[in-house]
């Protein structure tokens, strides 16, 4: 795991979609960064679009400029409408096929609702360790 501003996409690192965070998976795992319901799978597997309960909307794109593999590195866990819990498997990517691809596994989760985020970790961390929280309008 590590801030938005050390990856090398300057759309992310700039904070111009929102605050996150990154993940670099171990096995190519993706889970459900909190509780909420599946907005958008995006037709091309690159990315999903969550919204939590409390209307936060929360983007987890899969790797860098991996759009241009229509798909063929993702395996969804997941559909629209679906209501996931933190740690819940959305996705598995297949790392290998990725960077065989020249694409970069490294996956923003980024709130792009607008809301301030505060990271609680950093480095290697497990999957289920909580990683960041969204502050509200009402704590920033």
């Amino acid at each position: 795991m590590l801030p938005l501003t050390e990856i090398e996409d300057k759309v992310f690192s700039s904070g111009a979609m929102g605050q996150g965070f990154a993940i670099d998976p171990a096995n190519g795992l993706v889970l459900a960064p909190c509780n909420a319901e599946v907005m958008m799978v995006f037709p091309t597997k690159h990315a999903i679009g969550l919204k939590t309960q409390r209307g936060e909307e929360v983007l987890v794109h899969l790797g860098m400029d991996t759009v241009e593999l229509n798909g063929e590195a993702f395996t969804m866990l997941v559909k629209q409408g679906d209501l996931v819990t933190a740690g819940d498997p959305m996705v598995r990517m297949d790392l290998d096929a990725i960077r065989k691809a020249g694409k970069s596994t490294v996956s923003p989760v980024v709130v792009t609702s607008g809301q301030n985020v505060k990271l609680l970790a950093s480095g290697n961390v497990e999957a289920t360790t909580p990683a960041a929280v969204i502050l509200s309008s009402t704590n920033i």
